[in-house]
């Protein structure tokens, strides 16, 4: 009984784990390559999926993604 009830916590811990690591943030500032300066409103979307969101007055904007690569 006690292998066993070690056995079904170990397989929830890899569970609960692999959903953690499966997403993660993406943090930066977009900037024009010219003048240098920050890009309010761009747009950033996550390569093959339709999640997306939109840079802030600064430039900056934050992304959480779904993909792990």
């Amino acid at each position: 009984m006690k292998k066993t009830t070690k056995f079904l916590f170990f397989a929830v811990a890899i569970l609960f784990s692999a959903a953690v690591f499966a997403q993660s943030t993406v943090t930066g500032t977009i900037v024009d390559a010219d003048l240098k300066s920050p890009l309010p409103g761009a747009n950033i979307i996550e390569k093959g999926t339709t999640n997306g969101t939109s840079s802030d007055f600064d430039g900056n904007f934050s992304l959480t993604t779904t993909a792990t690569s």
